[in-house]
Formats: structure tokens, sequence, C-alpha cells
């Protein structure tokens, strides 16, 4: 089990610049703002900060991104 600073700074191992899959750059306020969003959302889904934890923590930030470069260009949803 990990606490949520524990966890943070496990975000940054892997994404942050310099880590693992550092090409992602995640930033540590990306790690905090959802990592916490994460575990509000889906308490019974949060392993303590394993690496599914570490999966699912990405793919928010991912889907924040993608979001934020579609109001960038203005691309409207289609469904």
């Amino acid at each position: 089990m990990r606490d949520e600073k524990t966890f943070i700074n496990f975000l940054m191992e892997w994404y942050g610049k310099g880590g693992f899959e550092g090409h992602y750059k995640m930033t540590k306020r990306e790690a905090t703002k959802y990592t916490k969003m994460y575990i509000d959302l889906f308490p019974n889904l949060w392993s303590g900060g394993d690496s599914l934890d570490r999966e699912k923590v990405l793919q928010l930030i991912d889907m924040a991104r993608g979001d934020t470069l579609a109001k960038k260009h203005k691309i409207e949803d289609v469904a």
C-alpha cells in the first residue's frame, strides 16, 4: 500500500521527465490532480497505488489532454 504522496512520486518515476516512460512528460500537478480524481471517482477500484492504479491515472490524464487538444483546435464531438 502506498500513500497518495508516495504514489504520485511513483507516477513521476514512470511518466515524469526522465522517467521510464518519460515521453509522456507528466507534470507533478497532473499526477496530483488526476490521482485525487481517480481516488474520488473510483474508490472501489483503488488498489493502494499499484501498477493498475498507475495505468488508470495515466488514462485519465490522456483523456484530459485529448479533450484540451480538441478544444484548442475547436473540434466538436461527432456523436
